[in-house]
């Protein structure tokens, strides 16, 4: 926890203590920020993402649905991925769940690969090719139809699970269930850009804040971590983009 923190907050996300690693229990959420900055593209402020969650959860009227501590952000400097790495290793170990609050998607990329073999529930507008190359499935959730030709072959032979931002929004959002427990990553930039604009990414034509807060409330799946990315915050000043990761949030742990 930087002394940022201590002196800005009192409480962590969504009112919970801050804390250390020791301090957690098994079955507990551990809540890691990692304020790293997007490098490519003209959006940029995902770094302030973090902060501004733990902000908008502790002016949100509703009740946090697991227990546990916020251990502060990580130092995005020097080899911060692999320091990341180690930490989720060690709540996993622990049966502690990840809660982790990026930051760039390489942010997700460390924590999938703290769990090489384990399935994937991935928000986001477009498929990341290092993604869809594991040895596990994953479920795409808001696809846009700019993807290149070489990915949706790929997802046909694998024989993925995937719905547009469109079915998903029409309710044709059955058909997920395959398997017990996976790993969460919500990008924000799978929501539509005139509904939260807070995303590193544009994407119009994008997911609803509210279908992606049902269909994720909706899956029974035992999240082993959960991480969100692309947020950027200073972009949106209604601050619509924070409330949906948020409720998104509640919505994963709740039904877990």
């Amino acid at each position: 926890m930087t002394n940022v923190q201590k002196r800005s907050m009192i409480t962590g996300y969504a009112g919970l203590p801050f804390g250390k690693l020791s301090q957690c229990e098994a079955g507990c959420v551990g809540v890691l920020g990692v304020p790293s900055e997007v490098e490519h593209g003209s959006r940029t402020g995902t770094a302030l993402a973090p902060d501004a969650l733990r902000k908008m959860s502790q002016n949100v009227d509703s009740d946090f649905p697991v227990r546990g501590f916020d251990l502060g952000n990580l130092n995005p400097t020097g080899d911060w991925s692999h320091t990341l790495g180690q930490l989720v290793t060690q709540m996993l170990d622990r049966n502690i769940v990840p809660l982790v609050l990026g930051g760039a998607s390489e942010v997700a990329l460390t924590v999938l690969g703290a769990l090489p073999d384990m399935p994937v529930v991935a928000a986001m507008p477009m498929v990341r090719q290092d993604v869809a190359v594991r040895s596990t499935n994953t479920v795409w959730l808001g696809l846009n139809n700019v993807q290149p030709a070489e990915v949706w072959d790929q997802i046909c032979q694998r024989k993925m699970i995937w719905r547009s931002a469109r079915q998903l929004d029409e309710g044709r959002g059955d058909g997920f269930e395959m398997c017990n427990a996976a790993i969460l990553w919500v990008d924000i930039s799978v929501l539509d850009l005139g509904h939260a604009a807070g995303a590193d990414g544009l994407n119009p034509g994008g997911m609803e804040p509210e279908t992606l807060v049902s269909v994720i409330g909706a899956m029974a799946y035992r999240w082993q971590a959960i991480v969100i990315t692309g947020l950027a915050p200073c972009r949106d000043t209604r601050g619509m983009s924070e409330l949906t990761a948020i409720e998104t949030l509640n919505a994963a742990l709740g039904n877990a």
